[in-house]
């Protein structure tokens, strides 16, 4: 899946990097299949972090990251860093979070 590489020379992600797809649906249907279920699972607007897209692909981390390297080297994915601390221990806000999604 990753012809050889083990690194991504210009593409940094960490594992709670956001990925959003930046190709259209119908735009990607000679890529390799990876490539395909991942821009698939990561339509826009939301996107998934790297860990969610390694752990519903079934591949390690390391071999993802790489994959999704190239899928930016090409302009194929978009991806943003994670949230700054400052917005990740609202305390109050993850309480919020966790009384919603008891109610589910």
């Amino acid at each position: 899946m990753t012809d050889g590489r083990t690194a991504a020379p210009h593409t940094v992600l960490t594992m709670d990097t956001t990925i959003t797809a930046a190709a259209a649906a119908d735009g990607h249907g000679g890529l390799p299949t990876e490539w395909q279920a991942i821009l698939d699972m990561c339509r826009p607007p939301g996107g998934l972090a790297v860990a969610e897209i390694a752990a519903r692909m079934h591949i390690r981390l390391t071999p993802m990251t790489l994959l999704l390297g190239e899928l930016a080297e090409r302009g194929l994915i978009e991806h943003r860093p994670p949230l700054e601390g400052a917005e990740t221990t609202n305390v109050h806000l993850l309480m919020k979070i966790r009384d919603n999604l008891a109610r589910i």
